[in-house]
C-alpha cells in the first residue's frame, strides 16, 4: 500500500503544541487486507484439546484504518484522498465439531476520519475505486453455545468539538461498502443456542455544534448480506440487523448544506432451512434501518437559535432490505427547538 502524507506547521513558537496554521494532507492507494482462519488442519496445533463435542471460547478480531486524524487542537485544512481495498476475513471451519462456547467474530474498516475542536476546510474522497470488504464466516456440526458476527465498515468522518467551516465529502460511483455474516450448521443448533448477526456500513458522516457550508455527494453502494443456514430446523434464537447511512450530518447551528445520493442501500437478512428455503418464526428476529440524507438539528447550548437554516436534498437511491421488519428514510430533516 502507497501512502503520502504531508503535514505543514507554520507559525509555531516556543510551545510546540500551539499551531496557528495546520495543514494535513492524506493520500493512500493499494489495499489493506486482514485474514484470520481456523480450520480443521489448524486444529492440529491443538492436537488432542479439541473432540467432536467441545465448549471453548473463539474470539476472532480484524482492524484496517487508513487516513485518520485526532488532533486537541484547531485545524486549518484537512484533505484526504483513498484509492484502494479495505478487506478484512474472519473464518471458522469446523464441520466436523460440535461447539458449545462463545464464538466472536468483528471486523471494522475506516477511511478517511478527522477530530478535532475546530476545522476550517475539510475535503474528503472515497475514490470511484475503493471498495471496503468484511467476511465473516462460520461453519459447524452443531452449535450448543453462542455466536456473534459484527462488521462495521465507515468511510468519510469529519467531527469537530465546536465547528466546522467548509467541507466536502464525496463518495464517488463505483465505491463500494460491503459485509457478509454467513453461519452454516451441517446439524442444528440447540433450543439454548443463541445467533446473532449484525452489519453497519456508514458513508459521509460529520458531527459539530457549528457547521457552516457542507457538499456531500454519496454515488457508492451500500450491501449488508446477513445468512444463516441450517441442516435442521431449529427453535434457537437468531437475530440478524443491517444498517446503512449514507449522508448524515448533525448539529445545533448549520448555515447551508447540500446532499446529493444516488447510488443503492441493500440489506439481506435470511435464515435458509434444510429445503433451500427461507425460514421463518417467533425465535427468528430480522431488522434493517437504510438511511439516506439525513440532518438532524440539536438544540444549541443557551437556549433557541432562530438563525436561517438553508438545506438542499435530493436523492435518487434505490432502498432494499428483505427478511423480517425494516425502515426505509430519505431526505429527511429532524430539528429539535
Amino acid at each position: 500500500m502507497r501512502w503520502h502524507v504531508l503535514i505543514l506547521l507554520a507559525g509555531i513558537g516556543a510551545t510546540p503544541a500551539i499551531a496557528q496554521d495546520t495543514a494535513i494532507n492524506q493520500f493512500a492507494s493499494g489495499n489493506q487486507t486482514g485474514t484470520n482462519q481456523l480450520d480443521e488442519t489448524s486444529l492440529e496445533l491443538f492436537a488432542g484439546q479439541l473432540d467432536y463435542n467441545t465448549s471453548v471460547n473463539l474470539t476472532q478480531l480484524g482492524m484496517n484504518t487508513v487516513n485518520t486524524i485526532v488532533y486537541g487542537g484547531d485545524l486549518d485544512l484537512v484533505v484526504q484522498r483513498f484509492h484502494g481495498t479495505q478487506s478484512l476475513t474472519n473464518s471458522i471451519s469446523l464441520a466436523g465439531h460440535a461447539i458449545g462456547g462463545v464464538i466472536f467474530q468483528d471486523a471494522t474498516n475506516i477511511a478517511g476520519s478527522v477530530s478535532s475542536n475546530t476545522l476550517t476546510v475539510a475535503d474528503q474522497l472515497f475514490a470511484a475505486d475503493a471498495s471496503q470488504l468484511i467476511l465473516n464466516s462460520a461453519e459447524f456440526a452443531l452449535l450448543t453455545g453462542s455466536i456473534q458476527q459484527r462488521g462495521s465498515n465507515i468511510a468519510n468522518v469529519a467531527k469537530a468539538e465546536y465547528a466546522i467551516g467548509t467541507a466536502a465529502q464525496t463518495i464517488e460511483l463505483g465505491a463500494e461498502q460491503r459485509i457478509d455474516n454467513r453461519l452454516a450448521l451441517a446439524a442444528t443448533a440447540s433450543v439454548g443456542a443463541f445467533i446473532s448477526q449484525y452489519g453497519s456500513n456508514s458513508g459521509n458522516i460529520m458531527i459539530s455544534d457549528t457547521v457552516e457550508n457542507a457538499s456531500r455527494v454519496f454515488a457508492g453502494d451500500q450491501i449488508v448480506h446477513n445468512k444463516v443456514t441450517l441442516a435442521e430446523l431449529t427453535d434457537s434464537r437468531i437475530e440478524q440487523h443491517g444498517v446503512n447511512i449514507a449522508n448524515f450530518i448533525q448539529s445545533s447551528k448549520i448555515g447551508n448544506i447540500s446532499q446529493t445520493s444516488e447510488g443503492t442501500q441493500t440489506v439481506i437478512n435470511e435464515v435458509i432451512g434444510p429445503d433451500g428455503r427461507p425460514v421463518r418464526g417467533d425465535n427468528i428476529i430480522q431488522t434493517s434501518d437504510n438511511i439516506v440524507n439525513l440532518t438532524v438539528l440539536t438544540p444549541p447550548e443557551g437556549g433557541n437559535d432562530n438563525g436561517q437554516l438553508s438545506v438542499d436534498q435530493n436523492a435518487n437511491f434505490p432502498q432494499s432490505s428483505s427478511g423480517g421488519g425494516g425502515s426505509q428514510t430519505g431526505n429527511s430533516v429532524s430539528i429539535s427547538r
